[in-house]
């Protein structure tokens, strides 16, 4: 793949985020469909989390820090489609836990510097550093650099169904995603 791809693909999955939560005001990103899931506020400040240190983490592997260089031989592409679909449900870690209650405009507008900043960063990165240095993500296994970057995007539209099925289980589906 080439930084245009990559850039291309981080750049639609936002737009795509973006269209689902473009009407969705304060009061709606608050409610959860049930008592300890996530609303959509909390889904979007857990992109915010995860798109800040996944870019840092890249950011140190291109270096060779925090990452494990693999024999091309050992290299399998990682199922990264399996990311944005939603057939299984995933735990994260305590650290990419949101916060309930949170400024929502405020957090569209952090998604957005967070992006903006790794599509920066895809647009100019060596692609080539990337790819022989892996750090293991505990649910697909070892993902190299570039792959890091790819599962921003696939991450992203998987979290764009969530706030679909979210609106959709608290009444909202039809008026504020859709229209």
């Amino acid at each position: 793949m080439t930084n245009s791809e990559l850039v291309n693909q981080l750049s639609e999955a936002h737009e795509q985020f973006s269209a689902v939560v473009k009407n969705i005001d304060q009061k709606t990103s608050e409610r959860q469909p049930s008592p300890g899931e996530w609303s959509v506020g909390e889904v979007t400040h857990h992109l915010v989390l995860m798109e800040r240190k996944i870019r840092q983490m890249v950011r140190t592997m291109r270096w060779g820090l925090m990452s494990k260089k693999l024999p091309p031989e050992m290299r399998k592409p990682a199922p990264l489609e399996k990311v944005s679909e939603r057939k299984q449900r995933v735990k994260t870690f305590a650290t990419f836990i949101p916060l309930h209650g949170r400024m929502f405009a405020e957090s569209l507008q952090k998604l957005d510097r967070e992006r903006q900043m790794t599509i920066k960063f895809a647009r100019r990165v060596n692609l080539n550093k990337l790819r022989p240095r892996y750090v293991r993500h505990p649910f697909i296994g070892a993902l190299s650099g570039e792959e890091w970057l790819w599962f921003l995007a696939h991450h992203q539209q998987r979290h764009a169904k969530q706030i679909e099925e979210i609106l959709d289980r608290i009444g909202e589906g039809k008026t504020v995603a859709k229209s």
